[in-house]
This record gives structure tokens, C-alpha cells and sequence, in this order.
């Protein structure tokens, strides 16, 4: 009986390791939607009005609490896409995984913890009239040069196959491309008046987290379908 019963652990194994895979896919398209709620949702709330201002809205918390989430969710969900990836794709993941931590993460937990109390202690500090950490400045460009370069990494692979998913090749390396867009031309003194322009400034993110998402979908069922089969063939 205890022989059997082992036999059938055996046979299950396959079936339960394939449920979490799937999980982690839908962590990431979870987070990324939670992600870009976010975004778009801070765009609205700052734009034309003094970032000390929106710093103290009753809606402001919220938001970044969403971000944070969603950034964590994002993180716990890339390992679904790894593990069809080369090495080189890994490394490039794992750029994608330290950027996102920054921006992603810690600009929202800063947003939610910190800012508020800064526009009430300090409003000459949110709003502009005084010039960014220098610490601060060089963390932003080391985590967007780790974005581009993990995206590029991440890009090559996917246009070079001929599977659906291809477009994500272009998606992913224009997010960079357009984060910095967006920071030095689009908007850079900041949160713009016209809430079109806060959009469009703020769209990098989007074209990363659509990527992404679209990605940890489609590893997810492709697992799921693998595993289903399997289960069925038993």
C-alpha cells in the first residue's frame, strides 16, 4: 500500500510544481495591473497642482500604497518568465528586477511614508524651489541605466523568435527609452499642468508593465496547458 502510495506522490509531483508556476504569472499580471492603476491614478492627482499640495491629499497614501503593492506583486511574479529564458536573458531579468525595486518600490514606499510629512514640514523641498539630493539623482540614473540594459538583454531573444510574443522585444526597451524621455523633455521640472502631458511623461512604466504582464501571462498558461496535458495522459 505505502508503495503505491509513494508511486502516485510521484505521478502528482509534476501537476502540483506546475499550479505554483502559473501562480507566480498571475502574481505578475496582478501587480502589473495594480502597478499601472497606480501610475496613471498619481498622474491625475498631481497634475497642475504643486507637488506639495498633492503630497497632502487624502487620496495620495492610497495611491502609493497600490504602487508598493503592485511593485512587490511584480517582483514575486518575474520568476514565471525565467525559466524559458537563456542565461543572458536572466541577467537581463535581473537588471529589470533591481530597477523596478527603485522605482517601482522604494519611490513608492517614499511617496506613502515620507512625502506627505515633507510637504507638511518642508513644502520648499517638494515643491521644487530646491534641487535633488545628489545621492538621490545618481540612484534614479543607475536604476534607469540597469532598466535599458536589462531590457535590451531581455529584447534580443524575443525578436530574434517567432513566437507571439515578439512585440514585447520592442515594448520593453522603448519603456527605458521613454522613462528618459519623459524625465528630461516631455516633463523635467516635474508633475506637468496638463493632465495629458502627466500621462504621456509617466508612460514608460506602462510600456515596462504591459510587457512584462504579457509575458507572465502567457507563461502561465503555456505551463498550465503543459501540465494539463500531462495530467491528462496519465
Amino acid at each position: 500500500m505505502s508503495h503505491q502510495l509513494h508511486h502516485a506522490a510521484i505521478r502528482e509531483a509534476p501537476t502540483m510544481v506546475g499550479a505554483q508556476v502559473p501562480g507566480r504569472g498571475g502574481l505578475l499580471v496582478v501587480g502589473a495591473i495594480a502597478s499601472i492603476l497606480h501610475i496613471v491614478w498619481r498622474s491625475v492627482l498631481t497634475a497642475g497642482v504643486d507637488p506639495a499640495v498633492s503630497a497632502q491629499e487624502q487620496l495620495w497614501v492610497p495611491v502609493n500604497v497600490i504602487g508598493a503593492a503592485g511593485g512587490m506583486l511584480v517582483l514575486a511574479g518575474l520568476p514565471a518568465i525565467s525559466a524559458s529564458m537563456t542565461a543572458a536573458g536572466r541577467i537581463g531579468l535581473a537588471l529589470i528586477e533591481g530597477s523596478w525595486t527603485f522605482f517601482g518600490i522604494f519611490l513608492s514606499l517614499y511617496g506613502a511614508l515620507v512625502l506627505p510629512w515633507l510637504a507638511t514640514e518642508a513644502p520648499g523641498l517638494v515643491s521644487g524651489t530646491s534641487s535633488l539630493p545628489t545621492a538621490f539623482v545618481v540612484a534614479f540614473a543607475a536604476a534607469l541605466l540597469a532598466w535599458l540594459l536589462g531590457a535590451v538583454v531581455m529584447a534580443i531573444p524575443l525578436l530574434r523568435g517567432s513566437g507571439p510574443i515578439r512585440w514585447a522585444g520592442i515594448v520593453l526597451p522603448a519603456s527605458a527609452l521613454w522613462t528618459l524621455l519623459g524625465t528630461l523633455v516631455i516633463a523635467p521640472d516635474g508633475p506637468a499642468d496638463d493632465l495629458a502631458i502627466n500621462l504621456v511623461s509617466n508612460l514608460g512604466p506602462v510600456l515596462l508593465l504591459i510587457g512584462l504582464g504579457a509575458l507572465g501571462l502567457r507563461a502561465g498558461t503555456e505551463r498550465a496547458d503543459t501540465y494539463t496535458t500531462a495530467g491528462d495522459k496519465r
